[in-house]
């Protein structure tokens, strides 16, 4: 076996090498069979990316691989995903040499992920049974994570939780003798007061127990118009109910608080036009003249302009639009305005381009790289962008060699961190970089380093930035 930190290569060839090895469980030594495992090949490396399913005794065989240097990754269902040669959680793997000739052999060592489990506990430490219960990351705002029931005897067990810090709470549920209100773990109804709970890979936190305040809960009944199907949005998810015949709808009680009511169905005069509905709310009492008018989808359209105000093709860049509700951001994808979308809040945000940078979104900078919309009606709205964005590139070496696929961050305040690899000559590159101060740095390890080189760009600079293997140069 052979695992090198890959300096840069000449032409590479094909060849009948390849990487095979075995999966195990981390805790047990024993096989996993039907583990994914994926060469992913480092930029540089003439090849595609493979993949192969291990035996049942856990073996794999990535064959007549081309010359080369991959990251190897392994995953199945109930294991956190795991690159070879990862020594944390969220570190990176260390890429694997493939000759012209000869295997290379590895062992993937796969981790369960952690979990918490307890008991919803009433008034008299007797449990509470069919009671919801979730996790949330401990963020600000908390991101839902996890969500799990209650058994006969109030047990529950939230599960595939990554390693991290989360809050555990009840959701509001009413019994025949009353209700009780969400509570975190810890007893307290506040955020700001509850106390986190520590989870680890291959661990199973217990004893984690709540005992949720008896409370009042609230009904929300309204009627929509034509018929549809009415969700209610919370910060625990979302629940669909359906209307009947005269298009009435009624929820199972809920907690007080921030909520969100949408509808969508189908114009019965026009089956192919999509209508829909969305209304935030707060619920503070029983209520039953909530109203909903469903109308065709708004069109979100984008004006994009240079500095000077002049039109920019909108074909040039990718713009990413994700919808954010009360239990957070929805996974982003690729817009192409004009676009019909159903009401809500949206975020937008430039993917990072070679040949602009964001300025201004609607008369204000961009914040954070997302920038959000509120789409009731159908509306423009109108991103600057400068055609002199900067570059930040340079080689990574250790010892004075360059290291190839070896991770390189790059941080900035108010701007979600960005992520490449170098490729097989240890090169790295980001561009349609904002002026300003960055923090880079290249690491196999997870998180922040603090001895991070800063860089400070300006418009249209090219920065050639070298760097060392876990420390700046």
């Amino acid at each position: 076996m052979r695992i090198v930190l890959l300096a840069a290569s000449a032409t590479l060839a094909l060849h009948a090498a390849g990487i095979r090895g075995v999966v195990v469980e981390d805790a047990t030594g024993h096989p996993v069979a039907r583990a994914l495992v994926v060469a992913q090949p480092i930029a540089g490396t003439s090849a595609a990316t493979r993949s192969a399913r291990s035996n049942r005794n856990g073996q794999f065989d990535l064959a007549a691989l081309p010359q080369g240097a991959y990251l190897v990754l392994a995953s199945r269902r109930g294991f956190a995903p795991v690159q070879y040669g990862q020594k944390q959680w969220k570190g990176s793997g260390v890429p694997v040499a493939v000759e012209e000739s000869g295997d290379t052999s590895i062992e993937i060592r796969l981790q369960r992920y952690g979990s918490i489990a307890g008991a919803v506990l009433d008034e008299n430490d007797v449990g509470l049974p069919d009671h919801d219960v979730v996790a949330y990351r401990d963020s600000r705002p908390p991101v839902l994570a996890a969500r799990a029931t209650s058994d006969d005897r109030g047990r529950y067990r939230l599960w595939g939780l990554d390693p991290g810090s989360y809050l555990v709470r009840t959701v509001g549920k009413e019994y025949d003798q009353g209700g009780y209100l969400p509570t975190f773990a810890r007893q307290t109804m506040r955020v700001d007061e509850a106390m986190p709970t520590e989870v680890a890979l291959d661990r199973e936190t217990d004893h984690v127990d709540i005992r949720p305040f008896p409370g009042r809960l609230f009904t929300i009944t309204g009627r929509t118009v034509p018929l549809a199907a009415v969700t209610l949005l919370s910060d625990v998810g979302a629940q669909t109910v359906s209307a009947d015949a005269r298009g009435n709808f009624r929820f199972p009680p809920v907690a007080p608080g921030p909520y969100e009511l949408s509808a969508r169905s189908i114009a019965s005069r026009a089956p192919r036009q999509s209508l829909a509905a969305w209304q935030a709310i707060n619920v503070d009492r029983d209520r039953a003249d909530y109203r909903l008018s469903l109308a065709p989808l708004p069109v979100l359209s984008v004006r994009l302009e240079d500095p000077q105000g002049q039109p920019l093709d909108p074909q040039r860049v990718q713009l990413l639009l994700r919808r954010r509700d009360l239990s957070g951001a929805a996974p982003s994808q690729t817009f192409r305005p004009p676009a019909a979308l159903p009401p809500g809040r949206y975020e937008i945000a430039l993917a990072p381009s070679p040949d602009y940078y964001a300025t201004g979104f609607d008369g204000h900078a961009p914040a954070a790289g997302w920038n959000q919309v509120e789409l009731a009606s159908t509306t423009e709205v109108r991103i600057v962008l400068s055609p002199h964005p900067a570059r930040l590139h340079g080689a990574v070496e250790d010892r004075g060699k360059p290291v190839a696929g070896v991770p390189v961050y790059l941080e900035a305040d108010g701007l979600e961190p960005r992520m490449t690899r170098t490729d097989t000559a240890g090169h790295y590159e980001f561009y349609g970089l904002a002026p300003g101060r960055y923090r880079v740095w290249a690491s196999f390890a997870a998180g922040a380093d603090a001895r991070a080189s800063v860089v400070e760009l300006s418009e249209r600079q090219d920065q050639d930035a070298g760097l060392a293997l876990g420390t700046p140069r």
